[in-house]
């Protein structure tokens, strides 16, 4: 039986798949821009643009308008065949965007307890210095 038809076929299912998908980002990342811009005149409008927990708001979008970007870019790798290298790079920028946005973001009244607020924000150093080490290893290839 020959494999190389359907191998072939199920491939290039896979090929628009991934394009689709490529293309889904780009339409949520439009959406996020409108969101954002939609929000930033909103607090204008308020007056509240300096109010610290409306800056907050809007830079957790722009962060995960970052996180979409680098997930676009790891999608377009595959789609690409760029190598491991290159998909592994851009997942890794897409978890350190994550973990920053986690961090500006972070809140000590969210958590029970000052121990599991000091657990989480040690777990997203740890994160943080870890992704940030494979990243300078993927980066020296």
């Amino acid at each position: 039986m020959d494999l190389d038809t359907p191998i072939a076929a199920s491939e290039s299912v896979m090929r628009v798949a991934e394009l689709v998908a490529a293309y889904l980002l780009v339409g949520l990342f439009v959406v996020g821009l409108l969101d954002f811009g939609f929000l930033a005149l909103s607090f204008l409008q308020a007056g509240r643009a300096t109010d610290p927990r409306s800056l907050i708001e809007l830079v957790d979008i722009v962060l995960l308008l970052f996180i979409v970007a680098e997930i676009y870019r790891t999608v377009i790798a595959y789609v690409e065949s760029e190598g491991e290298v290159g998909v592994v790079r851009a997942t890794v920028y897409a978890g350190i965007i994550a973990l920053v946005r986690k961090a500006i973001t972070f809140q000590i009244d969210g958590y029970s307890s000052v121990t599991n607020a000091a657990i989480a924000a040690g777990s997203y150093t740890l994160l943080l210095v870890g992704l940030g080490t494979v990243l300078w290893v993927v980066s020296r290839r």
